[in-house]
């Protein structure tokens, strides 16, 4: 990612955010130039972006930044079926210590609540005052 800030901020390149700022003369530009110019940042921003993922990631070529961030985050925003498993095994194996505040132990359990019901795991309100009245201690 540094080599690719130091190709834009090099001297003599044409997005070179100190000779922009010091140049008393303001570019002209026609659509094409600014054509060229998005073009050129938005290979630019795919390239660090595919340099970060990971190799099976890449076997998925897009062409440009914004198809390639939108297919990320349909692929990848929504949690499996592991993680749901995960906040179920940790409502049912809560327990509220005795030692200290149980306010955020309590929110931490309703914040496992919450995760599982985004998750289209919905669980009633009756197990969860079950689950909470279990542990008390």
């Amino acid at each position: 990612m540094q080599s690719c800030l130091a190709m834009i901020t090099m001297p003599g390149s044409p997005y070179n955010a100190k000779d922009m700022l010091t140049s008393s003369t303001i570019p002209s530009t026609t659509d094409q130039d600014e054509h060229t110019r998005r073009s050129s940042l938005d290979s630019q921003a795919l390239g660090i972006i595919n340099s970060s993922l990971a190799h099976n990631i890449l076997m998925h070529r897009k062409e440009n930044t914004e198809s390639l961030w939108n297919y990320l985050r349909d692929k990848y925003s929504s949690p499996g079926p592991a993680s749901v498993f995960v906040d179920y095994q940790c409502t049912r194996h809560f327990q509220i210590s005795g030692n200290s505040d149980s306010a955020p132990q309590i929110a931490e359990l309703n914040t496992l609540y919450t995760r599982l019901e985004e998750n289209k795991c919905n669980v009633s309100s009756l197990i969860c005052a079950i689950t909470l009245l279990s542990t008390i201690p």
